[in-house]
């Protein structure tokens, strides 16, 4: 604030990660999407979270600024620990304002800098949100949401280090090279990939060099069969149109088309871990 008198911080060429460690945003939580002419809208977000950070932030921005005033624009104790608080706000603060304002200047600074005003841009950045949470009440019908950490936990832990590069053909490939080894190891096979399913899957009773892996019940029942049978060819497309051709060809998949895909390799890790080791004796 150009009013302080007294001990004051003035800008630096820190940036904000320089003062605090930074602070992941939780991924499923925030997405932004551009549209063609560089403008901002968002697909989904958790907007109360978001909300709810920037309010505390602006709220001890508020109260350093009001100490201060009363204590006669000296910078004492109570401004350092609340100067304090708010820098260790700043980096979530930071990520949620690059996702909902990216004009915001980079870096944003805590409240003690009197040579810059980060709290125009989270305001900006907070109305945006809101702006947002407003529109999808009055404007977007009601619809389920598909979250990438909710997948089967071996899927989404395989795909999850490479996602945030935005190279969807390569986490999809590292999803349908842990799913194989998943069903590979549960039915002490040598196969892989489609080989693998079309062996381990099958309806038919298993032989002696070729185990399968069930669901519990019957097999002789309708209910079964139908099934058994499903999994049986959908691992085996799977493996075929998802796992064949992230590995082999040049295919730029999109975000939501990758998480589709996902979701069929999370369907197929849930069915194996419904299944049980059958072999002939």
């Amino acid at each position: 604030m150009a009013g302080r008198t007294g001990p004051r911080q003035e800008l630096s060429l820190l940036c904000a990660s320089d003062i605090t460690p930074p602070v992941s945003i939780r991924v499923r939580t925030i997405k932004r999407r551009h549209s063609q002419d560089g403008g901002r809208y968002f697909d989904r977000m958790d907007i109360a979270w978001a909300t709810e950070k920037l309010e505390q932030y602006l709220h001890l921005c508020g109260e350093l600024d009001l100490h201060q005033e009363r204590a006669g624009y000296d910078w004492d104790d109570v401004c350092s620990r609340l100067n304090k608080q708010a820098e260790l706000l700043l980096p979530t603060v930071e990520k949620i304002v690059r996702v909902s304002y990216p004009k915001a200047p980079h870096p944003l600074m805590p409240p003690g800098y009197t040579s810059t005003n980060s709290q125009q841009w989270v305001r900006r950045a907070l109305g945006a949100l809101r702006d947002t949470a407003e529109t999808e009440v009055h404007l977007r019908p009601s619809a389920p949401s598909l979250f990438a950490d909710s997948l089967h936990g071996r899927i989404w832990a395989a795909a999850a280090p490479v996602w945030d590069t935005g190279e969807f053909g390569a986490a999809l490939q590292q999803a349908s090279i842990t799913l194989s080894a998943y069903i590979r190891a549960k039915a002490s096979s040598t196969l892989r990939d489609r080989k693998l399913v079309a062996q381990v899957f099958s309806p038919d009773p298993p032989k002696l060099d070729a185990a399968r892996l069930h669901f519990p019940g019957d097999s002789t029942d309708e209910g079964w069969q139908a099934r058994q049978q499903g999994l049986h060819l959908i691992a085996q497309g799977a493996f075929a149109g998802i796992r064949n051709i992230a590995a082999h060809e040049d295919v730029d998949v999109s975000e939501h088309e990758a998480l589709e895909q996902l979701a069929v390799l999370s369907l197929i890790a849930r069915w194996t871990d419904m299944t049980e080791l059958r072999t002939r004796i």
